[in-house]
């Protein structure tokens, strides 16, 4: 009789409702089939940074990062329930001189989900192009936000996020909401890198607790089991958090647990949706900070600046 070999047990934090799993989100053997609500994420960037873990997705060829994305999305298709949603931040690629539009082949190759809606990320402080084509191409200013419903099932939960009507009074439709209009499909949030992910010398790119927010707040309710299957530094589990939500999250990296634990801790307030507003938003916030100031500096040297097309 052969011997059997005990695999070794993940490792796993749990923290304030949050549950993070170090190990591939391709397998997702700790969550049950149809028992997630929602699930939020922004997957590693293709050939562009090192996440640390040999298994990462980011790395090789291109076919091979869109097939292994798929791997995820398959499991994240088993373990939501019927009327759960997917929302994927994903932004394209130039490489090379060629030009990958991520999102576009997302949406071709998925299987089961159907997309439902996209909504446009306006980043006003995102970085310029690199030297090679600053003056042959428009900066680049959004990134996409992919929505999906499982099986394009319409019957998941929604609550749209509303700001004042600056003249509400002088508007003379008789079916007006009371609460103010509605914040639209794009949204304006500044990038930037959060303090325990700089002071703990992490180098990870987080997308923003407030793009994390304004899903949950549409596609969910209190209570409701949240999963993002790229954790990376734990935005999604802070957020979870705070709103009283059930996260989970999967991350191939074990050396990220004390950032995801520090993140998860964080405290943090839900955003007045008026901040995301792309009309009537501030506008002194767009002063690069960060890396951003030094690929500024670089680019007035006449630098390469920090992401040079390779």
């Amino acid at each position: 009789m052969g011997r059997i070999t005990k695999m070794p047990a993940i490792e796993t934090l749990k923290l304030k409702g949050q549950t993070a799993y170090f190990s591939s989100s391709a397998h997702m053997k700790n969550v049950a089939d149809d028992s997630v609500d929602f699930f939020i994420t922004s997957p590693p960037y293709w050939n562009l940074k090192n996440y640390g873990s040999p298994d990462e997705i980011g790395q090789g060829n291109y076919e091979f990062y869109l097939e292994k994305m798929n791997e995820v999305w398959q499991e994240c298709y088993r373990v939501g329930k019927n009327n759960s949603v997917l929302v994927i931040n994903v932004n394209s690629r130039r490489h090379l001189k060629q030009f990958y539009p991520i999102a576009f082949d997302i949406v071709r190759l998925m299987k089961g989900w159907k997309l439902h809606d996209n909504v446009t990320w306006y980043i006003p402080n995102a970085l310029p192009q690199p030297n090679a084509y600053i003056e042959r191409l428009l900066d680049n200013k959004f990134e996409y936000v992919l929505v999906f419903t499982k099986n394009g099932n319409t019957d998941y939960k929604f609550h749209k996020p509303r700001v004042p009507q600056k003249y509400m009074s002088a508007d003379p439709r008789a079916n007006k909401n009371s609460k103010g209009r509605c914040l639209g499909n794009v949204l304006r949030i500044p990038a930037y890198r959060p303090p325990n992910i700089k002071k703990m010398n992490y180098h990870v790119a987080a997308f923003p607790e407030e793009l994390v927010s304004f899903f949950l707040e549409c596609y969910t309710d209190k209570k409701d089991v949240v999963l993002d299957p790229f954790l990376g530094s734990g935005t999604t589990l802070k957020v979870s958090s705070v709103m009283g939500r059930v996260g989970i999250g999967y991350e191939l990296n074990p050396e990220f647990k004390p950032l995801v634990r520090a993140r998860i801790e964080e405290l943090w307030d839900v955003p007045d949706w008026k901040r995301l507003d792309v009309l009537h938003s501030a506008t002194n916030d767009t002063k690069p900070v960060g890396p951003r100031k030094a690929h500024f500096a670089k680019i007035a040297k006449g630098g390469p600046g920090l992401f040079e097309d390779d």
